[in-house]
Formats: C-alpha cells, sequence, structure tokens
C-alpha cells in the first residue's frame, strides 16, 4: 500500500507541476472571497479589525487545506466514459483522489506558511499562541474536516452515476456552506438559532469547528460537541461512500470515453 501511493504521489506531482499556472491561478483565486468578505466586516466593525484579519486569514488556510474538488473530475469524467479506465485500476479509483488532494495541500503549505510567518511579523494578530495541545487539537480537527469535505465531494461524484450535472446539486450545497461553515461570518456574529442548526450538519465540522480553534475562540463545551460532530460525520459519510460505490458500479454504463 505504501509503494503503491508513494507511486501515485509522484505522478500526481509532476501532473500538478505540468499545468503550473492554472493550479496557481486556481490557488490564489480562492483567496479573493475571503479578503473581500474581511474587508466588508472590517468597514462594519471598525473595531474589531485585528481581529476579522485573524480570523479570515486563518480561513483562507483552513479552507484551502479542507478543499475537495473530487466531485467536478467524477462528473465529468463518468459522463465522458473515461472514468472506465479508472475502474479497471488494481488500485481503487479514490486512493488517486486522495493522492491528488495530498500533494495540492501539501504544495499549499509550501507557499502558504511562509507568507503567514511574514505577514505575523507586520500585524500582531497574526501571532499565534497556541500551546501544544492546542496545535494537537487543532491538527486533528483539521484532518477530520478534510475527510468530511473530501467525502461529501466524493460522495457528491459516485451520484453522477445516476444523475447528470451533478455539479449543478453539489453547488448549492456549497453555496449553504458559505453560511454555515463559517465563511461568511465568525459563528460569534451568527445568530443563536443559526450557530444551534450548524452543529447538526457537516459544514461547521468542515471548517468552522478547526476555525474556532485556531483561533482561540473555542471552549471545552465547543471541542466536545466538535469532535464528536466531526467523528460521526466521518464515519457515516464514509459508510455511505462504501454503499453507493458498489451500487454505482452495477448502474454504470461507461458511455463514451
Amino acid at each position: 500500500m505504501i509503494t503503491k501511493y508513494l507511486a501515485i504521489l509522484r505522478m500526481k506531482y509532476v501532473e500538478m507541476f505540468a499545468y503550473q499556472l492554472s493550479t496557481m491561478v486556481w490557488m490564489f483565486g480562492t483567496m479573493v472571497q475571503p479578503l473581500i468578505t474581511m474587508m466588508v466586516w472590517m468597514n462594519i466593525y471598525p473595531d474589531q479589525g485585528e481581529s476579522f484579519v485573524l480570523y479570515f486569514v486563518a480561513l483562507i488556510m483552513v479552507e484551502r487545506l479542507t478543499s475537495a474538488w473530487d466531485v467536478w473530475e467524477m462528473d465529468r469524467q463518468i459522463r465522458e466514459g473515461t472514468f472506465s479506465y479508472q475502474i479497471v485500476r488494481p488500485f481503487h479509483p479514490i486512493h488517486w483522489a486522495i493522492a491528488e488532494n495530498i500533494v495540492y495541500k501539501g504544495l499549499f503549505l509550501v507557499v502558504l506558511v511562509p507568507c503567514w510567518i511574514i505577514l505575523a511579523l507586520f500585524i500582531p494578530s497574526l501571532r499565534l499562541h497556541l500551546s501544544v495541545t492546542g496545535w494537537g487539537l487543532f491538527l486533528a480537527a483539521l484532518l477530520l474536516g478534510a475527510v468530511i469535505r473530501f467525502a461529501m465531494s466524493f460522495l457528491f461524484g459516485i451520484l453522477c452515476f445516476w444523475m447528470n450535472k451533478v455539479t449543478a446539486i453539489y453547488a448549492m450545497f456549497e453555496t449553504v456552506s458559505l453560511f454555515l461553515s463559517g465563511q461568511i461570518a465568525p459563528f460569534s456574529l451568527l445568530p443563536p438559532v443559526v450557530k444551534q442548526i450548524s452543529t447538526f450538519f457537516p459544514y461547521r465540522y468542515m471548517i468552522g469547528f478547526p476555525l474556532e480553534i485556531l483561533t482561540g475562540t473555542a471552549n471545552s463545551h465547543t471541542l466536545m460537541i466538535g469532535f464528536i460532530g466531526s467523528f460521526i460525520w466521518a464515519v457515516v459519510l464514509i459508510v455511505i461512500i462504501s454503499l453507493l460505490w458498489n451500487a454505482g458500479l452495477k448502474k454504470n454504463q461507461a458511455v463514451g470515453g
């Protein structure tokens, strides 16, 4: 398994650097929305400017490290019939998607972490003061968030065996996620009823929960609810993917290609 993963990681690394410009455009293009939202909130609450800078810069980091795009790839490949090549390989297609995610996020870390360090020299609010335990909790929440978001994207991708243009439905999912995952505003600014609703859906655990830990706003109750919710959603989605994958292969007609 390790040898196979190393081979796939090398392939995805070469593939990503074959399209350097598109990779960089996509990487930095995703930063525009959080920065615009930050400026809006800073104009509304000018006295909280430093906290907004920390929150939305952290949002860029967390959002990219949990990002998933597999539904777009699977929608195109299944519709065109080229996904058949993935199915007949001896390694489950999900491992190729996981490897691609790992390579992309590794590249993002190499780019963004130095940028954060440089900015922190001039912006005091970006100097994090997490303990070793805090960093451990953040990394655990970040990993669970990445698993949930990846599983959700792959799950929608599997639905392409039955439906055309699942990406349109997934776009609606992402729109709701903007409000319930903490991308539009910190949870502290949301109405109490919205915060309560968010605990029952996966959106908060994908982005918002790791953000709360990184920015130091998570209390013991938030940590308990967050890790319980994250773990439950991760397990549920993995089980659903396993069931739908087997059913989807029976439905696959391999049209096109």
